[in-house]
């Protein structure tokens, strides 16, 4: 358990981090001041100092979402190592959701088979620009471990996706989390994507680690066959550029990701609108004049964007027309009150209409980035998912 306190009005307001809740205790009337002056504030930091197991181990930064009496809700916290470092320079993100998708395995085996010395130093396999929020970043790949680190290293660590800071806040620091999530959650079809750990370094050297909800160091994935013989460099950086578009949770001008599937919603009413959604956001981007028309219904647009890509209806038995039908019909029963659907896992048909739903929100959100027709059918060869 992470304990510590907060200096405020100098004195000290001891707290606990329960999960993403920090939890505020005291019985001075210091707490009182405190939430006065908090309680309607959102997206706030706050910085602290913090111990484990009683032992004194250095700050801690609290990105805040929002704050209720004793409980400050958390976007992600920074742990800092013995002490405060403004001159954080590059953060680093290891998540097996990351090593999939940029071949590590592949890349890895080829390295050594070329008598490559990975236990030197971090080699790049990968350089991506980027720009966010009007700054210029610079994504590496990187395999192997730094030599000058010693037992300090991570000795598991697989690959790493490092990237320059500008801001140096965490505010940056959590924004370029959503972001490579993002990009995870896009190239995988799945939203349970997870960092393993999130680094901050300084010359290359461990001092801090940004903590947020999707850092597990149980992430798991079994993607790598998938990407086997996906070309990197032929897709991640307009994917990844799109992404980065949009960092926060209102999505304007990059692709939309609230429709895929997890373990537990592959096929449910809500995933089946989110779906629709999704759909009808993107037809919007493609389309503005003809999104517009009220005249163009629902019906329509699918239909013109199923025989755009008539590939998908090859091997169902539906058409352009009847499939665009069924879900707008769907769609109108559930959004309107005629229908409640507790599951859809017992309707063949239903679930048929979410799978190839997905697929062509696929092939419209690469159109939308800005892929060719050739571009979009040689990626769905080479990523089966």
């Amino acid at each position: 358990m992470i304990k510590g306190f907060i200096n405020y009005n100098n004195k000290n307001i001891p707290f606990v981090i329960n999960t993403f809740t920090v939890e505020l205790f005291s019985n001075d009337c210091v707490l009182n001041d405190f939430r006065k002056e908090y309680r309607f504030k959102t997206d706030f930091v706050l910085k602290g100092e913090y111990s484990e197991s009683g032992v004194h181990k250095g700050i801690v930064t609290f990105f805040v979402n929002y704050c209720i009496a004793d409980s400050l809700y958390l976007h992600c916290y920074i742990l800092n190592i013995l002490y405060d470092d403004n001159d954080i320079d590059t953060i680093g993100f290891e998540s097996p959701f990351l090593d999939d998708i940029f071949k590590y395995k592949y890349n890895y085996l080829d390295m050594i088979r070329n008598g490559v010395n990975l236990g030197i130093q971090q080699k790049e396999v990968y350089s991506i620009p980027l720009k966010m929020n009007s700054h210029e970043y610079t994504a590496s790949y990187c395999i192997g471990h730094n030599h000058r680190m010693g037992l300090l290293e991570d000795f598991e660590k697989h690959g790493e996706l490092l990237l320059n800071l500008n801001e140096r806040t965490i505010q940056e620091y959590y924004s370029l989390s959503v972001v490579i999530n993002r990009l995870a959650t896009f190239m995988t079809s799945y939203s349970k994507t997870s960092f393993k750990r999130i680094t901050l370094y300084k010359k290359g050297m461990k001092r801090g680690w940004l903590y947020t909800p999707i850092v597990l160091e149980n992430s798991f994935s079994g993607y790598d066959v998938v990407f086997n013989n996906f070309e990197v460099m032929n897709y991640i950086p307009k994917i990844l550029n799109n992404i980065a578009l949009d960092t926060g949770n209102q999505i304007e001008k990059s692709i939309p990701l609230g429709h895929i599937k997890d373990d537990n919603s592959t096929f449910s009413p809500q995933r089946f609108i989110e779906q629709v959604m999704a759909f009808e956001y993107l037809y919007d981007k493609i389309d503005h004049q003809k999104a517009q028309n009220n005249r163009f219904t629902l019906k329509d647009e699918l239909k013109e964007q199923f025989d755009n890509y008539s590939n998908l209806l090859s091997d169902v038995r539906f058409s352009s027309d009847n499939a665009s039908e069924k879900i707008k019909e769907i769609r109108r029963r559930i959004t309107h009150g005629y229908k409640y659907w507790y599951d859809f896992s017992t309707d063949q048909k239903i679930q048929l209409l979410m799978i190839l739903l997905d697929k062509l929100i696929a092939k419209m959100s690469l159109n939308y980035i800005g892929f060719t027709d050739l571009e979009i059918k040689i990626y769905h060869q080479e990523i089966v998912l």
